[in-house]
């Protein structure tokens, strides 16, 4: 091997780990926010969270003394532009499904507004969506009701689109909001039989970015402490609810003192919204219970398109729920009167069922519940919300009817004490015997309601006194999705198949070439194994036709095949990948560009349009965004450098083949002709992905974050028209210019007469 060549492998290598160590201190940067600069003290002695706060002696029989009942709403999105749902679905649900249910507390988490231009691409602050969301709340009178603490709302990524700081003059949550501080909140209820804590974190960038940039969500070293003084302060609580515009799977968790595992084990329940149910049934049941840490996480869908709420009820400390759905005339209901919507009556409401005793099995809470409460309860008990009085209730336990009669023994409750406001808890109840179902076997219980008015509605809950919760077998309908761990998901295969393409289709084929004493010998040698591997699988179809016909023989025939055409797909194209190292003009700048997406920003942009002066300019790397002097450690950045990883990893595969001489891959058969993997449809394909999946981003970040994108756009601009430039120069204009010495590849025939003399 030449001093050249071993040069050239050195400075290789050297290069490569420099830029890599490099890329690794970027890393950890970008990261730093999550963590507290000082080491976390020794954990001091806490007492564990209580399975729910309740007298030992306490047994669950007709009182409706014990019941707490709040509403959850989320993803209201107002919008001045979108002709439904949004603003008309959230004037129905303040007219309506408030008053009906009439609970002790509302929460909405977060996208109160839209955010976006009349074109749905760019995000910016709409003073008249906030404005008609507050004289939305105004008008219904929630903001006055329980001293201030009936109504409370959060922020979501919508509401902090193209917003600098919380400061910022377009912060309009900051002035239009009910809670308004952009960090969150801490509400503790006191009543006479418990104390019941909210706590809501506010998951959005620190700044926020204008779209598409600001999805993911995350929680850096600041906001853990928060967190941290308000769990602390929920300490004692019967039951945590933990609020959150995004969901878990969604967000990076920093740490102050704890780790985000251990202060979720104060928590009952996590509330949250964002997906919007995502799309083809996919987000159906976004619902997880994370069993290690014991608490459910239940995503709500929202109230924009699909008009839906949910209704808890903490009846004697066991937690139950139930989606609602606004009874429109139809969902998403047109709103043509866009920010003048308004509801002038309510609508007639379906009754709302809610079974409480016996919990459904699903969902239960072993680490904060008091489950054997059910075991020794004395009533079936049922929350019925109705607009007009009861006519008849109906109970059946596996299909059979319930030989009691349900009764009424609801009432209303004024708080404060003698006030005007009060919540409704419309329990009925009706005597039962749990001993006769504790077989070990799940029952079903169902409670269908008619009222005067001849509207239906009805629940059915499966129950059993097991500890631990049924399946949901929810995995195809959102499950899979909120167990999953987006960030770990993502650095993993960003990271991975970034250093799995460098090494396989780069930095090996170089090495490989550089130690070859005779690259045309072995290019030769390549092509007769090539060729063998090519008549061994034409013997296997051939053989086909001749197999005697048994299952096993086929099937080690199939076999035999797929393992012949693997070995020869994967050697083929190595070959190709280290043909492709001795063209200089390709391989060198791919492997520019393949270390630049390790150390440079995949591209600079005004992310922050409405940010002063140069504030609003920053970068994304592939480990987060710098911007202002300071790091976000944002999962959006690493879709990004997904997208550039998968470009120039198929870039890296289809080009060195498309250089290569095809007689390399295929013996010639008769008539000079084109290979499939050179036909024109295939070279559109290429192009056509380039197009997409370069092209249509690069327009993209052109429009919503300025030309500056194109002229500091390293891994994505910059890679779009290199990929252009190589698939011009390969596929369509010029033949590939070839180093003399290794122009002469030779034919199957000439290698065959040369080893036969």
């Amino acid at each position: 091997m030449s001093r050249h060549r071993i040069a050239n492998t050195a400075g290789l290598a050297l290069a490569t780990l420099l830029c890599w160590l490099y890329g690794l201190h970027l890393y950890r940067a970008a990261n730093a926010p999550l963590y507290s600069p000082a080491p976390p003290p020794a954990p001091h002695a806490r007492p564990e969270p209580q399975a729910a706060g309740l007298a030992p002696d306490l047994r669950i029989g007709d009182s409706s003394d014990r019941v707490l009942t709040f509403v959850h709403a989320t993803d209201v999105h107002v919008s001045k532009y979108v002709a439904w749902g949004g603003l008309a679905h959230f004037q129905h649900f303040l007219r309506t499904a408030v008053p009906l249910i009439a609970p002790r507390l509302v929460l909405v988490t977060g996208d109160l507004t839209d955010g976006k231009d009349r074109q749905k691409l760019v995000s910016q602050q709409q003073p008249d969506e906030w404005r008609a969301y507050r004289r939305a709340l105004d008008e219904s009178g929630v903001l006055q009701r329980f001293n201030g603490t009936f109504y409370r709302d959060q922020r979501g990524n919508h509401d902090c689109f193209n917003v600098f700081a919380a400061d910022a003059r377009t912060n309009y949550y900051a002035t239009h909001s009910a809670s308004r501080d952009s960090s969150g909140y801490a509400l503790r209820l006191d009543e006479p039989y418990g104390a019941y804590a909210f706590v809501a974190s506010d998951g959005c960038p620190r700044h926020g970015f204008a779209r598409p940039l600001n999805f993911f969500g995350y929680l850096d070293a600041r906001d853990m402490r928060a967190l941290e003084q308000r769990l602390d302060g929920a300490r004692g609580a019967n039951h945590t609810f933990w609020l959150n515009h995004y969901p878990a799977s969604t967000m990076v968790y920093g740490r102050h003192r704890r780790a985000f595992a251990e202060l979720a084990r104060q928590v009952s329940v996590v509330l949250c919204g964002h997906l919007h149910q995502l799309a083809g049934g996919l987000g159906a049941q976004l619902q997880a219970y994370r069993e290690r840490l014991g608490f459910w996480e239940l995503e709500l869908g929202d109230m924009k398109e699909h008009a839906v709420y949910r209704v808890y009820a903490v009846d004697h400390d066991l937690v139950s729920f139930v989606d609602v759905t606004l009874p429109l005339p139809a969902v998403p209901l047109p709103n043509p009167r866009l920010l003048d919507a308004r509801a002038d009556a309510p609508l007639p409401h379906p009754p709302v069922v809610l079974v409480t005793n016996p919990k459904d099995a699903r969902y239960l809470l072993p680490a904060h519940e008091p489950l054997h409460r059910m075991r020794h309860s004395t009533f079936i008990r049922a929350l019925v919300w109705t607009d007009q009085p009861v006519a008849r209730v109906d109970i059946t336990i596996d299909g059979l009817p319930h030989p009691h009669a349900a009764v009424f023994r609801g009432g209303e409750r004024a708080i404060p004490p003698g006030s005007n406001d009060t919540v409704k808890t419309p329990l009925w109840v009706a005597p039962w015997d749990p001993a006769r179902y504790d077989d070990g076997r799940v029952h079903h219980l169902h409670v269908s309601v008619v009222d005067a008015a001849g509207k239906r509605g009805a629940a059915t809950v499966p129950f059993s006194f097991a500890r631990q919760p049924l399946p949901l077998h929810n995995g195809a309908r959102g499950g899979w999705i909120m167990r999953q761990d987006f960030a770990a998901l993502f650095r993993v295969s960003g990271l991975g198949s970034y250093v799995l393409m460098v090494l396989l289709l780069l930095v090996a084929p170089r090495v490989h070439f550089a130690v070859l004493p005779n690259f045309e010998a072995w290019i030769a040698a390549r092509l007769m194994l090539h060729h063998k591997d090519q008549a061994e699988l034409r013997h296997l179809w051939a053989s086909r036709a001749r197999s005697p016909g048994g299952a096993v023989a086929r099937a080690k025939l199939l076999l035999a095949m797929l393992a012949a055409r693997a070995r020869f797909l994967v050697w083929t194209q190595y070959t190709a990948q280290v043909y492709f190292a001795s063209v200089p003009w390709l391989f060198w700048p791919a492997y520019l560009f393949a270390m630049g997406l390790s150390v440079l920003p995949l591209f600079t942009g005004r992310l922050i349009p409405s940010a002063p002066g140069s504030d609003g300019v920053g970068s994304v790397y592939t480990y987060g965004i710098y911007i202002a002097g300071e790091w976000a450690p944002l999962l959006d950045s690493y879709t990004y450098a997904l997208a550039s990883i998968i470009s120039l990893a198929v870039l890296l595969l289809y080009l060195p083949v498309a250089v290569a001489p095809p007689k390399l891959f295929c013996a010639p058969r008769g008539r000079a002709r084109r290979p499939w993997y050179r036909s024109v449809a295939v070279r559109v394909c290429v192009l056509v992905f380039v197009l997409v999946y370069l092209g249509v981003p690069v327009l993209t970040s052109v429009y919503t974050y300025g030309w500056l994108t194109v002229a500091l756009g390293y891994g994505k601009a910059w890679l779009f028209v290199a990929a252009l430039l190589a698939l011009y120069a390969v596929d369509w204009r010029y033949p590939v210019p070839l180093s003399s010495e290794y122009s002469r590849v030779p034919s199957p025939a000439s290698s065959a007469s040369e080893t036969s003399d």
